[in-house]
């Protein structure tokens, strides 16, 4: 049996056992589905860690022991419910350095893999500049690029974090909600798809 799949094993009981606490009049407290709630888990072989983002933080854990090695709390991180926004997401780089989006927000968070730090990342838009623009679906390319669908609007976005710039590749108006962009690009090929024009 994995490390990581007895850490996963540890979680899901923490989850269960949370739900199931008694409120202080002796009811049983009812938490919403574990469906509806915020856990995105990343594993990062070549550095032995697991990257677990929750709604209040991102935990780092050893993945031969399950300890804890880190806690990091975003700043001005903002997240809306999944029933009005696909969720966010978290995603690493090839060098181990995590990014976690906003939903609601075109920012980005990059975590350092050394030192943890934490930097926050205002994106410059091509497009939709007046509209809600969040991220989910957070994908890196065998090149590096990073690929992220809309959280709110079916679209597909390349990412330019060194530039802090977004580029939006194509939207999917016929599409109600793509949190994935693998399905976003299924979909697109028996659906309307508006390929965004390239800049001049």
């Amino acid at each position: 049996m994995s490390m990581q799949f007895k850490l996963s094993i540890h979680v899901a009981v923490a989850v269960i056992a949370t739900a199931m606490l008694p409120a202080c009049d002796g009811s049983l407290r009812r938490e919403t589905p574990a469906a509806a709630k915020l856990e995105v888990v990343r594993a990062d072989p070549a550095r032995n860690r697991l990257w677990v983002l929750d709604h209040e933080v991102i935990s780092v854990y050893d993945n031969t022991n399950g300890r804890r090695l880190r806690r990091i709390v975003l700043p001005e991180w903002i997240v809306l419910p999944q029933r009005y926004s696909c969720l966010p997401d978290l995603a690493l780089d090839s060098s181990g350095a995590a990014f976690v989006s906003s939903n609601v927000l075109p920012v980005l968070w990059r975590i350092d893999p050394q030192r943890y730090e934490v930097t926050r990342i205002e994106l410059v838009l091509d497009t939709d500049s007046d509209k809600d623009v969040g991220f989910t679906g957070l994908s890196f390319a065998g090149d590096g690029t990073l690929l992220a669908a809309g959280a709110m609007a079916a679209a597909l976005w390349q990412i330019d974090t060194s530039a802090a710039s977004a580029r939006k590749i194509a939207s999917f108006p016929s599409v109600a909600r793509g949190c994935d962009p693998a399905t976003l690009v299924r979909s697109g090929q028996d659906q309307t798809v508006i390929a965004a024009s390239r800049p001049k």
